[in-house]
């Protein structure tokens, strides 16, 4: 009838064993709630800003020769560039917003762009070029745009989008996916606006994430992916020979001494 006693602390230990490891696939799991119940994705067209290299192309459909729009257009646009940033002018075929906001457009000169999306722009340029070119057709476009990945991912550094349709997720997989030591729960995103940074806080476990106002990005995004209990804990034991888990602690140093206890008390008796 002692006999059982004895492994009590062993059985302890199992049930300690597997709830750690049922915590353990459950933060692994992606978008666990509310999944079946999301709509469609509605995408946003994004704003022009700083920096941004922008593709403007002219056309008339006045004739079938276009030389009364050359003046208009760069040659190569669609070369993305980084170049002439400061001035605003045009370099390598992309018109590049300077750190007014502006560009530098034929015939108009110094035009504020910043804060217009290219549809708005394209718009614009239609009324104000319509009087150097009859029957005009404007074909404005954003040469992609870059963020930042930091943290928990394979492959971590600057990553380039070519579609303003992209999302957290879509930076995620472009880093190689997220490390095993990544916490899904703990995703922040920096962003600026207006010269102001935000930061937030995304999810991955849950589905809500799709309803952040931060889930498709914008240019200059940071991205850092937190590190897990779990990495710390290993970072611990390897530096200091001990762990970071007091439940593991106890169970280590106790559960044995019960043992040897129950032991030498059946001997005894």
């Amino acid at each position: 009838m002692k006999k059982p006693v004895l492994f009590l602390p062993l059985l302890l230990l199992f049930l300690f064993s597997c709830v750690s490891k049922k915590e353990i696939e459950k933060s692994y799991q992606l978008f666990q709630t509310d999944l079946d119940s999301m709509s469609n994705y509605t995408y946003k067209e994004l704003t022009i800003k700083e920096g941004d290299n922008l593709s403007i192309q002219v056309y008339t459909l006045a004739s079938a020769d276009q030389q009364q729009v050359a003046l208009f257009n760069l040659p190569n646009t669609g070369t993305k560039t980084t170049a002439g940033a400061a001035s605003g002018a045009a370099s390598g075929g992309a018109y590049v917003v300077n750190t007014s906001g502006e560009i530098f457009l034929p015939k108009i000169g110094m035009y504020k762009v910043v804060g217009l999306t290219c549809a708005q722009l394209t718009e614009k340029l239609k009324t104000d070029w319509a009087t150097y070119v009859k029957d005009i057709v404007v074909d404005v476009r954003m040469l992609g745009f870059n963020v930042n990945m930091l943290g928990e991912v394979k492959v971590p550094g600057v990553k380039s989008f070519t579609t303003g349709r992209a999302t957290v997720l879509d930076a995620i997989a472009a880093a190689g996916g997220l490390n095993d030591e990544a916490k899904r729960t703990d995703i922040k995103l920096v962003r600026e606006e207006n010269g102001k940074r935000t930061s937030y806080l995304l999810d991955l476990t849950s589905s809500k994430i799709y309803r952040s106002p931060v889930f498709q990005l914008q240019q200059n995004d940071l991205i850092y992916v937190g590190a897990s209990d779990y990495k710390f804990a290993s970072l611990k034991n390897s530096r200091f020979g001990t762990t970071l888990n007091p439940v593991s602690t106890i169970t280590n140093l106790i559960f044995p001494l019960l043992s040897i206890a129950y032991f030498i008390v059946s001997l005894q008796r």
